[in-house]
């Protein structure tokens, strides 16, 4: 094993995973190393997302869904996905596939140990369990710990829990998904049902929060029985699988972090959407932007962070924060005055500033304004 390398990559979660696929699309020559021990849970988590038609992981989706539904107390909003697919994979396929697909070329190499330590100047010099590297470039996906003492940046918790149940009666309907459903939640807070449903009689089925605090597994427990006996009438049932998970979403400016030869990614260098927490496309477009960057010899910044996306993020952040009872009626207003092809396409970062207006302006609203002058100045 020659122990010198022009990249590192730290990790092999979702970030990590598609820098290697990227990487490995683009024929590099590059001499390419990743470290990851494989004992995370991210090896078991259901990651979601949307997209227009056929994508460059369909081979590995495990469910698709064309329909989808937003229900609050006093109304339900079908959604009509239109040219949008909504999809899911699992973490562990996706990770596999990527293994896979790394191990079969010769310029990159697996190493399965923890990483212990970086540093360097010319030079990064990796410490990891029994094996140390050099690489020219390292692309971490740890977490830098300042950012878990910061107090300055508005952080909410998307955190949840969601049981995969299987049931004796047909009890769900396998063409729509349900995005959020506020019948049932915590009083004063942003909390929801989310459902996937993979079969009349399966589905994941998950209590979702928004909010400043997590809370301990007897909370989510109470409100997923309640939810599955009051508003689905399910007395009857068996948890296949248990999922949980905890993601920022913080104004934090994480690419603080990135040092000479050192860059981070994915969480870490805020590749999670702040006003969503969706993560698995929003990586998929930062990977090939930042593999882009490396190849053509850019700044390896370069396009990796919109300022005016970040500022609408920051705005709704700041909303949820400082009033979190408020969330339910400000999704309510954005899927009830949008298309959801339109709401999108926002989220991808992908509308111009005339659709930006025409989704705001129903939901401005005094919290929203004092938000947006926040921020403005």
């Amino acid at each position: 094993m020659d122990h010198h390398y022009d990249i590192a990559i730290i990790g092999m979660g979702c970030a990590g995973s598609h820098v290697v696929q990227e990487l490995l699309r683009r024929n590099t020559p590059l001499k390419v190393v990743v470290i990851d021990d494989f004992k995370s849970n991210s090896l078991e988590k259901t990651w979601s997302y949307w997209e227009q038609g056929k994508g460059l992981w369909d081979h590995l989706i495990s469910h698709s869904w064309n329909k989808g539904s937003f229900i609050m107390p006093h109304d339900f909003i079908h959604l009509d996905l239109d040219a949008y697919v909504y999809k899911t994979i699992e973490s562990r396929d996706f990770i596999a596939f990527a293994k896979a697909e790394l191990q079969q070329h010769p310029n990159f190499h697996l190493v399965e140990e923890n990483v212990h330590m970086v540093s360097g100047d010319k030079f990064q010099k990796v410490e990891c369990d029994q094996t140390t590297i050099t690489a020219n470039l390292v692309l971490d996906s740890r977490i830098d710990k300042a950012f878990f003492k910061d107090t300055q940046a508005i952080t909410l918790q998307q955190h949840f829990k969601g049981w995969v149940i299987k049931t004796e009666e047909p009890v769900f309907n396998p063409e729509e998904f349900v995005m959020m459903d506020y019948r049932l939640r915590e009083p004063e807070t942003t909390s929801f049902t989310y459902i996937l449903p993979y079969s009349k009689t399966e589905a994941l089925v998950e209590f979702t929060y928004f909010s400043k605090e997590v809370v301990n597994d007897a909370t989510y427990d109470k409100y997923l029985k309640k939810y599955l006996s009051d508003f689905l009438k399910i007395e009857t049932y068996s948890i296949e699988k248990t999922e949980q998970g905890i993601i920022p979403m913080s104004t934090y400016k994480f690419e603080q972090h990135h040092k000479k030869n050192i860059f981070k990614i994915g969480t870490a260098g805020g590749w999670v959407k702040p006003s969503t927490g969706y993560s698995f496309k929003m990586s998929e477009k930062k990977a090939a932007q930042l593999v882009d960057n490396i190849l053509s010899d850019r700044d390896i910044n370069h396009g990796m962070i919109s300022k005016k996306f970040r500022f609408y993020d920051e705005i709704m952040l700041e909303v949820l924060h400082g009033d979190n009872d408020r969330g339910p009626r400000v999704f309510h207003t954005l899927y009830k005055k949008n298309k959801i092809k339109r709401i999108f396409a926002f989220l991808d970062e992908e509308t111009s500033f005339g659709q930006e207006l025409s989704i705001m302006l129903p939901m401005t609203s005094k919290p929203f304004l004092s938000a947006f002058f926040k921020r403005l100045f």
